[in-house]
């Protein structure tokens, strides 16, 4: 069973159900941080875990070479500033390479930085949703090194 399948809020499901919900799935099964602003959900970037992000219509091509290397994990498309981008989590394996040292189009989310999560099956252009699912089964994130030799290696 997936997140979308086993939390959908309804008018009639409360907020706490739902924080609950959340926070169990995310927070006890993948040791993730959970914060809340009003009713959404946002992953805090703290402990270890950090994202990449790229613009969506380049996503492709890093996600598919980083399949085929074993080192995919969870993915997902966010709304930003600069438009659409799906977030790469990863695991910081050392330091934070300098903005320098990164393809101009990719960003790297660490210390405390919020991502919103997405909430179920809805599909609208400003909410995030999954491309990559958390799988149960599989709880690792891929280091930040081998998310950014995908990304290097698909420029």
């Amino acid at each position: 069973m997936t997140l979308d399948q086993q939390v959908q809020p309804t008018e009639s499901t409360s907020r706490d159900a739902t924080a609950e919900n959340f926070d169990a799935y995310y927070g006890k099964l993948f040791g993730w941080s959970v914060k809340w602003l009003g009713s959404r959900p946002f992953l805090a970037l703290e402990n270890g875990i950090c994202a990449a992000t790229l613009p969506k219509l380049s996503a492709g091509p890093v996600l598919d070479r980083l399949a085929v290397t074993g080192c995919d994990g969870p993915a997902f498309v966010v709304p930003s500033r600069q438009g659409r981008r799906v977030a790469i989590l990863a695991e910081t394996d050392g330091l934070i390479p300098p903005r320098s040292a990164l393809p101009r189009d990719v960003e790297v989310l660490a210390g405390g930085a919020l991502l919103p999560l997405p909430m179920g099956n809805r599909r609208v252009d400003s909410s995030p949703e999954w491309v990559t699912a958390p799988d149960p089964r599989q709880r690792w994130l891929p280091s930040l090194s081998a998310v950014l030799a995908g990304i290097h290696a698909c420029r």
